[in-house]
């Protein structure tokens, strides 16, 4: 370790990543991606000693993880060797599939809406079903995807 190295208190993997709320397999995932490295290894044990300030790093890596980005985009991000317009751009990016995204659940939370009230308003006509001819109804409402939800909705509304 070098004198400025011993001049400041080092961490242990295990406290930078304690600090951050994370494992210390997270840890070393973000350095074999070369988002976090550690100041120190000490070679005879292994051991990797973080500076106190990484903690900064570590929070700004987590907080682009919650929007969304990736490990690669994350990586790029921190290394400072994109300009602000490529790093906007990348934020803009993101922000449209989120938006997307958005659209897309709010969708089905209104196809979710719909089917329970057909459901409703059709409870008569499936006591007057016969169990095969419910269940099938049924598998029809709970089987749902982004491609199939449309199809589905139509089908249970024309019972």
């Amino acid at each position: 370790m070098s004198e400025s190295q011993s001049d400041q208190k080092l961490l242990k993997i295990g406290e930078l990543a304690a600090m951050g709320g994370i494992s210390v397999k997270a840890m070393h995932v973000y350095e074999e991606k070369n988002i976090i490295r550690p100041a120190y290894v000490d070679e005879a044990t292994g051991y990797r000693y973080y500076r106190a300030s990484q903690l900064t790093e570590l929070e700004s890596l987590l907080g682009l993880q919650d929007l969304g980005f990736s490990l690669n985009e994350i990586s790029e991000i921190l290394s400072g060797t994109i300009s602000k317009e490529d790093v906007s751009a990348l934020f803009e990016q993101k922000k449209n599939a989120l938006q997307e995204s958005l659209w897309k659940i709010e969708a089905q939370i209104q196809g979710l809406d719909s089917m329970k009230d057909s459901l409703e308003s059709g409870a008569e006509k499936m006591r007057e079903m016969s169990d095969e001819e419910r269940a099938h109804y049924l598998s029809k409402l709970v089987v749902l995807n982004d491609q199939n939800v449309r199809q589905v909705l139509s089908e249970v509304i024309w019972l």
